[in-house]
């Protein structure tokens, strides 16, 4: 009973979920990638680091539209919240990375955007202290081949892992799979909350993706969106 409580609290009151926005992304990448896809009604995103249904998401408006996607998170909470309001999705608590296994994670509360499978990241984040915890973890591959046996076309690939977003990018086949657009975040080692954008042309992470026929197409603060020539 007191979970239901919490699942209401985080959805209904916090999120004033009766108050529909225009924008639910933390710096509007949603809008964005509305519009990129207006004429599309139909869709299919993954969402790596889901965090919450509604609060900083980058995919519920295209959830609104009629779309679909697959969600990932490490925090149990988060999973429940989005099995509870997001029926056509699949949301699965697992964390992502480019092999399988177990790992540990780095958190404050069961619920918090900056959860994280990256010990230094975590330090950075959470300079008061932190919980650890163990959770399952294993590639895009796996899971695309265990639900789709690879047969989906992927319009967005969205990745917000505190940290861990090269590894997430390693672990599918984007050869095969080959996303729309993918919204990553990248951050300046040196300085994480640099936004002077220079930072992120010597990245290992631009430098992947230019690789593999990604242009930059938006970018705010340390969020960008990538577009597949």
């Amino acid at each position: 009973m007191f979970e239901i409580l919490q699942i209401y609290y985080y959805l209904f009151y916090r999120t004033k979920i009766f108050y529909p926005k225009k924008s639910y992304s933390l710096f509007g990448e949603d809008t964005f990638i509305i519009n990129y896809f207006k004429n599309k009604s139909r869709g299919f995103y993954i969402d790596v680091g889901c965090y919450h249904p509604l609060e900083g998401s980058n995919t519920h408006l295209l959830y609104k539209k009629g779309w679909r996607g697959i969600n990932f998170d490490i925090s149990d909470f988060s999973i429940k919240l989005f099995k509870f309001l997001r029926k056509r999705d699949i949301s699965i608590r697992s964390g992502i990375s480019n092999y399988s296994g177990k790992k540990q994670y780095y958190f404050r509360k069961k619920i918090n955007m900056l959860n994280t499978l990256n010990e230094n990241i975590g330090k950075i984040h959470f300079k008061n202290g932190y919980n650890t915890d163990v959770v399952n973890i294993n590639t895009l591959d796996f899971f695309l081949e265990k639900f789709f046996k690879k047969n989906i076309e992927i319009d967005l690939l969205k990745i917000d892992v505190e940290g861990e977003e090269l590894n997430v990018l390693k672990s599918i086949d984007l050869k095969h799979f080959k996303p729309q657009l993918i919204s990553i975040e990248i951050h300046n080692k040196e300085n994480m909350f640099d936004d002077s954008y220079e930072y992120y042309k010597n990245d290992e992470i631009y430098i992947f993706l230019q690789k593999l026929n990604y242009d930059l197409i938006w970018k705010n603060q340390y969020s960008f969106i990538f577009d597949r020539k």
